[in-house]
């Protein structure tokens, strides 16, 4: 079965970023650097273990992922804590997949954030999902930005549009590390956290070895990653629907 190569090597057309104008000077500057440091990583593989926490319920798996961000694609595979798959999702170009191995069924979905919500019970955008996962903090369109504080090394940065507060960004400045973003529906309410802990420094980069991603409704993935390679090559069979090596 080879449903989901089709589904991940659809491209479709590479939107277009609506344009954000930044207002404070120093903000703008260290959105720059939010911007590089984004820019590092194009290509990703790894492997961990996957926390589900649902209203109090917590279930463990095992998981192993691939992605690229020029592509516009990943492959999210979660296995039992034996090793046997239970379930893949997958993005590609304008299309969502979600595959249940149990029941031999895949689910195909527009690549909106309302359509993953249906099945990570997080409503968040799949393009900025494959973004954490490499590490990365997506950054809301804006129309204000500014520095709210920075004390003992760490920024607090805040987006706002349409007079509202839309994201927050909790910075340590050197080595540059995003430790958490917060964003908001345009109102008070959150939509959805991301945490990003337990840091390996290689090079010029990095990494998270702890993602944390809430919802407002208590539920989390947390995400240990144990093995994680930057920048590997990535081959349109490593999107194809097969069983799992891990």
């Amino acid at each position: 079965m080879h449903i989901l190569t089709i589904l991940l090597t659809a491209q479709g057309c590479t939107p277009i970023p609506p344009v954000c104008q930044e207002i404070d000077a120093e903000a703008g500057r260290l959105l720059d650097l939010v911007r590089q440091n984004n820019a590092q990583i194009e290509t990703l593989r790894g492997q961990g273990r996957l926390e589900i926490i649902d209203n109090g319920k917590k279930e463990f798996f095992r998981a192993v992922w691939i992605g690229s961000l020029p592509g516009r694609r990943f492959r999210f595979d979660i296995l039992s804590p034996w090793g046997q798959p239970v379930a893949t999702l997958g993005f590609g170009g304008e299309k969502l997949f979600f595959y249940v191995y149990a029941k031999d069924r895949l689910y195909e979905k527009d690549a909106t954030a309302s359509d993953l919500a249906r099945f990570i019970h997080v409503k968040i955008e799949p393009e900025e999902l494959l973004n954490v996962l490499a590490g990365s903090v997506p950054i809301a369109c804006f129309s204000q930005a500014r520095i709210q504080s920075e004390t003992g090394g760490k920024a607090l940065l805040v987006l706002i549009k349409r007079a509202k507060i839309i994201q927050k960004v909790w910075i340590r400045l050197d080595p540059l590390t995003i430790l958490r973003s917060d964003y908001f529906d345009g109102g008070k309410d959150l939509t959805y956290s991301i945490v990003f802990d337990n840091f390996e420094y290689r090079e010029s980069m990095v990494i998270p070895n702890r993602i944390t991603i809430s919802a407002r409704d208590d539920v989390q993935w947390v995400l240990a990653i144990r093995r994680y390679e930057t920048n590997p090559p990535v081959f349109q069979e490593n999107f194809e629907l097969k069983p799992v090596q891990p």
